[in-house]
């Protein structure tokens, strides 16, 4: 209220006139005034109200998203299952040293072949020292189950004589059977010619380590136990000493870096026949990696890649990186040409860039976004849009066996209209909501990405969301909350290989277990034009033929 004037009134009317005219100004401008600061006041209201809601939908996010403890500070199981990382890469690398040091030997060799002659003494250059203590006994308990090598021939080689048998060479190798050890005993016919004291007995056959301690099966039952059922070294070993086995944690480390490395040419057979496709999809998870001399761990990445959902032979494949940056999707894809299937992860849009791959969208990420708004607080509409696309994957579901020209004519007549009308709502309702909320959010991803999302109602092959590679991430994300890291990066690029032969079996209906003690056990003599046929859904047509 405007308090009276102090001053006396004045007596001539256009005076009077005149004082009003100035109160009722200045009252005009107070409620301006005031119409002004209510107005800021609000707007700061509105702005808090919008920033404490966005904080409280990343607060209830996170608090979905948190499963275990933050902190880096070691348990006694983890230093077990650091130990057991560094263990393994130095088995790899010793392997790798000792085949480069064979190969350059018998090179070395070949050279000096003409002017051995000539020499009189032969300087040969000493191998490493192995880190580690002798084999392990086996123990006597163990059944002992005798294979037996017979000669191909009963004469000598070098002069035509009989020969006759003189003793054996015995080699045992220690194998595994689901539940229980037993022990492969070779035995081999020691033959001698007596004419010219030549002796000879046959060869062993060709191991998956040679002249190492496990067959074939058991090295499949390691690497099996650690990648499918999620187990570390340091539980297996648990386990052995309580069946009586005592094999220690630095062997098993041996066992599974020199078995992954036959494990890494079906990985790479697998890629070839993955790039061969026109669909595929795409997507990437953390992987922790030692950084050595720190006591903690570096944040590197494994790039998923899949087969459409329907390929009549699915393939995985995991490129190991060691960051998340997209110049590791570009050199995995190099030359492809075809559909690509991710989300909305910035990696990949250099590769959409280029004419000859085309982006398609993802709808479970749509969904996923006003999810998030609805779970966090009742929201009409998160809620609407939500039975949108509960509609659109109906249709999905009704014609999911149906032929791809018969997906697409019943996606263009029943879920294109559909998507009209959400289009048109979405965009009606984007200008009734705040622009930094949750829902807004959430419509802005929908709207950015509509031209890829809606790519399925032309291509009867292609699935109406990512989720076809997103579940090949669960064994990777189990085994992550076991054995924690790997120890570096060839370490990282082994995991790589293992987790697409494990995943592709699944997908091919095989059972891990059984396809790689057959495979590892024909790979040390398998030609490399036929590795093919070793591949998980080749393997699966012979082993039923």
């Amino acid at each position: 209220m405007i308090s009276a004037p102090q001053t006396p009134l004045p007596t001539s009317p256009d005076a009077l006139r005149d004082l009003v005219l100035s109160l009722l100004q200045q009252q005009e401008e107070q409620e301006a005034e005031r119409t002004r600061i209510i107005a800021q006041q609000q707007a700061a209201i509105a702005l808090r109200d919008e920033t404490i809601a966005r904080l409280e939908s990343t607060i209830a996010k996170l608090q979905r998203w948190r499963f275990g403890r933050r902190s880096e500070k070691l348990s006694p199981d983890q230093i077990s299952l650091w130990e057991e990382a560094l263990d393994t890469e130095i088995a790899a690398m010793e392997s790798l040293l000792e085949t480069v040091l064979e190969d350059s030997a018998a090179v070395t060799a070949g050279r000096a072949e003409g002017a051995a002659a000539d020499a009189q003494t032969v300087t040969v250059p000493a191998r490493p020292v192995r880190r580690h203590p002798g084999r392990m006994a086996i123990p006597a308990h163990l059944p002992r189950v005798e294979v037996r090598h017979d000669p191909k021939t009963c004469t000598c080689a070098q002069c035509g004589g009989p020969l006759e048998t003189v003793g054996e060479e015995i080699s045992e190798k220690l194998d595994y059977i689901p539940g229980r050890f037993q022990v492969i005993r070779h035995i081999r016919p020691k033959l001698a010619c007596r004419p010219c004291g030549t002796l000879e007995s046959p060869a062993l056959p060709a191991q998956v380590i040679d002249k190492g301690l496990p067959t074939a099966r058991l090295v499949a039952h390691v690497m099996t136990a650690k990648h499918v059922d999620h187990l570390p070294l340091y539980r297996q070993e648990t386990q052995y000493q309580r069946a009586g086995v005592p094999i220690s944690r630095a062997t098993l480390c041996s066992w599974l870096g020199q078995g992954e490395y036959w494990i890494s040419l079906l990985a790479e057979a697998c890629k070839r026949a993955l790039l061969e496709g026109k669909i595929l999809h795409a997507d990437e998870t953390p992987l922790p990696v030692l950084n050595p001399g720190s006591s903690k761990t570096d944040k590197a990445y494994l790039w998923v890649y899949r087969s459409q959902a329907d390929a009549p032979h699915p393939v995985v494949v995991f490129d190991y990186a060691p960051d998340r940056k997209g110049i590791h999707a570009q050199h995995f894809l190099g030359d492809w040409q075809g559909i690509l299937q991710t989300d909305d992860y910035g990696g990949y849009d250099a590769l959409y860039r280029k004419e000859q791959i085309i982006e398609a969208g993802c709808w479970a990420h749509v969904r996923r976004h006003f999810y998030d708004v609805e779970q966090r607080g009742p929201s009409p509409v998160a809620q609407k849009a939500l039975a949108w696309i509960v509609k659109l994957y109906a249709i999905e579901a009704e014609i999911k066996e149906s032929l791809p020209d018969q997906k697409v004519a019943a996606r263009q007549q029943r879920a294109g209209p559909l998507l009209e009308a959400f289009h048109a709502w979405l965009t009606e309702t984007q200008m009734q909501v705040a622009p930094k909320s949750g829902i807004a959010k959430a419509i802005g991803y929908a709207l950015k990405r509509w031209k890829a999302l809606t790519l399925y109602l032309e291509e009867g092959q292609l699935s109406i969301d990512n989720n076809p590679v997103e579940r090949a991430l669960r064994g990777v994300a189990i085994g992550r909350k076991n054995f924690l890291f790997v120890g570096n990066d060839a370490g990282g690029e082994r995991a790589a290989s293992f987790y697409s032969i494990i995943e592709t079996c699944k997908l091919n209906g095989i059972e891990p277990f059984a396809y790689l003690c057959d495979v590892l056990e024909k790979l040390p003599t398998w030609p490399n034009k036929k590795l093919h046929e070793l591949l998980p859904w080749n393997w699966k047509k012979s082993a039923l033929a």
